[in-house]
């Protein structure tokens, strides 16, 4: 039976870079996957993305019906994507039964450091900058929409079953906690 992990978190948390290492320790495991990026499926859901509260509704159905697809084909997936309403994570938990949340936990100041380095591309560069800017002193940023931690609260799930502190646990680390709670759960 497929399982799917949900990594979830603030962006610029590490949520990518522990799916990749997540995913490179599957494959040690020879464990086929799938990995689906809300990054990635938002730039062909929404081309030029207002990053509003409707917008992202919207993409999230598209997103969680996109992964559903995937798990009813009888393939594992890895979600990544912040996915900061709890009721997105809940709703995907009813409709899989081999589900696991995975909250990577981390400041705003980390995450703001880390964003600081991000490139232009599927999300906008130092959004958190710009957001903190627009917030203290009116400036407004062409395609700069609602940003998760500064605009909008990230909705944490106590309940999750593993939440990795990644400011000080490093990405190696994370990935055997994941693979740890897979063979604990006999998915692999």
């Amino acid at each position: 039976m497929p399982w799917a992990i949900w990594i979830t978190g603030l962006p610029g948390s590490g949520k990518s870079t522990i799916a990749r290492e997540l995913g490179e320790k599957l494959k040690e495991n020879g464990v086929s996957f799938k990995i689906l990026r809300l990054d990635e499926i938002r730039k062909k859901i929404v081309p030029n993305p207002k990053y509003t509260e409707a917008e992202r509704e919207y993409v999230y159905e598209k997103f969680i019906d996109a992964g559903l697809d995937i798990i009813a084909r009888g393939e594992n997936l890895i979600f990544d994507a912040t996915a900061h309403r709890k009721k997105w994570r809940d709703k995907v938990r009813k409709l899989i039964k081999n589900f696991m949340e995975v909250y990577v936990r981390c400041d705003l100041e980390t995450c703001i450091q880390r964003e600081e380095k991000r490139k232009e591309g599927l999300v906008i560069a130092e959004m958190y900058r710009k957001a903190l800017e627009r917030r203290n002193k009116g400036k407004i940023f062409e395609g700069l929409g609602e940003v998760v931690g500064v605009d909008v609260p990230y909705e944490e799930n106590k309940d999750a079953e593993l939440a990795i502190d990644s400011a000080k646990t490093n990405v190696a680390e994370a990935g055997d906690m994941i693979i740890s709670q897979v063979k604990k759960r006999k998915w692999i």
